[in-house]
C-alpha cells in the first residue's frame, strides 16, 4: 500500500484547519533547498476484494518510516540544524465541504526528524467504520517546518481507504446490512417521494432538493437525516434517471421494460448467493461533468460506499465494456417496477424458502442415505442401548455390593471401636481394683506395724 502525495485539501482536527498546501521547499538562511520525502509502512495492511485495504481497531498501526533527502548531498547536514516534525492525522471525509475531518487516533502522532528520519511508532485507530456510517478512512502523513514559533507545511502524503472494525462478525455483519440495502426491493412510493437533505444540528437550517440532478444524487447520498439509503440499481437508475444510466451485458439484456425488472432483481438474488467477482450482470454509469472537479470527486466518494461484488460503476462512458447494453424508456420501468414490486417481495421470499430447503435436504442426506442403512441405524442404535442398559445394570450392581461392602466394612469397624471401648473399661476398672486393693493392704500393713509399735513401748516401759 503506498501513499500518495496530497495537495489543495484541508484537514479540520480540533476545530482547526490545517491548510495542505506543501511548499516543496525547505526554508534554511534565506535559501531554499529542494528535497524528496520517502514513506515507508513497516508492514503492509490486509488487502480483501470485498472491503479493500483494512485493519483492526486493536492493533498497532505497522510502524511509519519518513525520511527526508536533500536533493544537494553535501547539505545533507542541514536537516540536524532546522525543527522539522511529521504529524500523522486519521481523517474521514466530510462530502458536504469536501474536507478531511479528523477523527483522532490512539498514541502520540507526532515525531521530530532525527537526521532526516522520523518513524511514527504505536498508534492505533479509535473507532470503527461501521460506527460511522460505514465509511472508509485515510491516514494522513503531514510534514512541519517550524522556524521563530511559525510552523509551515512543506509537504503531505496519504494513504488510500482503509476500513476499519473491531470484530470480524462486526464488519460481516456491516458488509451484510450494505449488500442487503442493494439486493431487497425498496417500497413504489419511494420513487415519487421528494427527499430533501437537512444541516446537521450544529449548522444553519438549510433544505437541500434532491432532485434529478448529479447534486441531487449527492445531497440524497450525503444527507444525515435521510437513514438507510437505498442503493438498489432500479432506485438510482430510475429515481435520478437524468444522471444515472443502466447497463445490462448481452447474456441478460431484455428489450422488454417489465422484462428488465424481473431481470436485474433476478441477478441481484443470483449475485448474493454466489458472489461471484468475474463477469458482472450490470453496470451503473454516473454522468457527471469532467471538468467539474469539484463534483467529480463528490461522486467517487460517493461511489465507495456501495462496497458490493454485484455491479460495476464508471464515471466515464469509454470506461464500460462493449458486452454492456444501455437500458431505455425508463418511464414504463418505473410503471412496471410499482406493478411487480409484490411478485419481487415473493421472489425474494422464495429463494430464501428455497435455500432453507436446499439445506435441509443436505442435512438428510447426511443422516438418511438410504433406507436400508437407516434400518441398519436403528439396529445399531437398539444394541448401542442395550449396551448401555447392561452397562448400567452392571454399574448400579457395583455400585449397591461397593455400598454393602463399605456398610459391612464400617459395621466392623464399629463393633471393633465398642469392642475396643469395651475392653479399656474393664481395664480400667481392673487397674482401680488392683490399687484399690494395694492400699488396703497398704493401710492394713500400716495398722499391723503401729500395734508392733505400741506393743513394744509397752514392753518396755512397763
Amino acid at each position: 500500500m503506498g501513499m500518495a502525495a496530497i495537495q489543495n485539501n484541508n484537514i479540520v482536527h480540533n476545530g482547526q484547519t490545517i491548510r495542505i498546501e506543501g511548499s516543496k521547499v525547505i526554508n534554511f538562511q534565506n535559501s531554499n533547498q529542494g528535497y524528496s520525502l520517502d514513506l515507508k509502512l513497516w508492514k503492509p495492511f490486509p488487502f480483501s476484494t470485498n472491503i479493500g485495504w483494512n485493519w483492526h481497531k486493536s492493533w498497532n498501526i505497522p510502524e511509519l518510516e519518513c525520511q527526508l533527502k536533500i536533493d544537494n548531498d553535501q547539505d545533507h547536514h542541514i536537516l540536524n540544524t532546522l525543527t522539522i516534525v511529521a504529524n500523522l492525522y486519521i481523517v474521514k471525509h466530510n462530502y458536504d465541504k469536501m474536507e478531511m475531518e479528523s477523527i483522532g487516533c490512539k498514541g502520540s502522532p507526532e515525531s521530530v526528524f532525527r537526521n532526516g528520519i522520523s518513524i511514527l511508532r504505536q498508534l492505533k485507530f479509535n473507532t470503527t467504520s461501521y460506527k460511522n456510517e460505514y465509511q472508509k478512512f485515510k491516514i494522513v502523513v503531514v510534514i512541519t517546518q517550524i522556524n521563530s514559533s511559525q510552523q509551515s507545511v512543506i509537504d503531505a502524503k496519504c494513504s488510500p481507504y482503509i476500513f476499519v472494525d473491531s470484530r470480524k462478525h462486526a464488519r460481516q455483519q456491516a458488509l451484510n446490512n450494505n449488500i442487503q440495502l442493494i439486493i431487497d426491493p425498496f417500497l413504489p412510493e419511494n420513487l415519487d417521494k421528494e427527499f430533501v437533505k437537512k444541516e446537521r444540528k450544529n449548522q444553519p437550517k438549510s433544505l437541500l432538493k434532491v432532485d434529478n440532478t448529479i447534486q441531487g444524487l449527492i445531497n440524497y447520498f450525503t444527507a444525515p437525516n435521510i437513514r438507510h439509503k437505498i442503493k438498489h440499481p432500479l432506485f438510482l437508475a430510475i429515481k435520478f434517471d437524468k444522471c444515472v444510466k443502466l447497463y445490462l451485458n448481452q447474456q441478460n439484456f431484455v428489450k422488454n421494460s417489465k422484462d428488465v425488472v424481473l431481470k436485474v432483481q433476478s441477478i441481484l438474488m443470483k449475485s448474493n448467493q454466489e458472489r461471484q467477482d468475474t463477469d458482472k450482470g450490470m453496470a451503473l454509469l454516473f454522468q457527471i461533468d469532467q471538468t467539474n472537479e469539484l463534483e467529480f470527486k463528490k461522486v467517487y466518494e460517493i461511489t465507495q460506499i456501495f462496497e458490493n461484488d454485484i455491479f460495476m460503476l464508471y464515471t466515464k462512458q469509454d470506461q464500460i465494456p462493449e458486452s454492456y447494453i444501455p437500458v431505455e424508456d425508463i418511464s414504463r420501468m418505473k410503471y412496471y417496477y410499482k406493478q411487480l414490486y409484490p411478485n419481487l417481495i415473493n421472489q425474494k421470499s422464495g429463494m430464501s424458502f428455497k435455500l432453507e430447503i436446499q439445506e435441509d435436504q443436505q442435512i438428510q442426506k447426511q443422516v438418511k442415505l438410504n433406507e436400508k442403512d437407516y434400518e441398519n441405524q436403528i439396529d445399531t442404535h437398539l444394541q448401542i442401548k442395550q449396551c448401555q442398559q447392561q452397562n448400567q445394570q452392571q454399574e448400579d450392581y457395583n455400585n449397591n455390593q461397593s455400598f454393602n461392602y463399605n456398610n459391612q466394612v464400617s459395621n466392623y469397624y464399629n463393633q471393633f471401636q465398642q469392642q475396643q471401648q469395651q475392653q479399656q473399661q474393664q481395664f480400667q476398672i481392673q487397674q482401680q481394683q488392683w490399687y484399690n486393693n494395694m492400699q488396703q493392704q497398704l493401710y492394713q500393713q500400716h495398722q499391723y506395724y503401729m500395734m508392733q509399735q505400741q506393743q513394744y513401748q509397752y514392753n518396755r516401759f512397763y
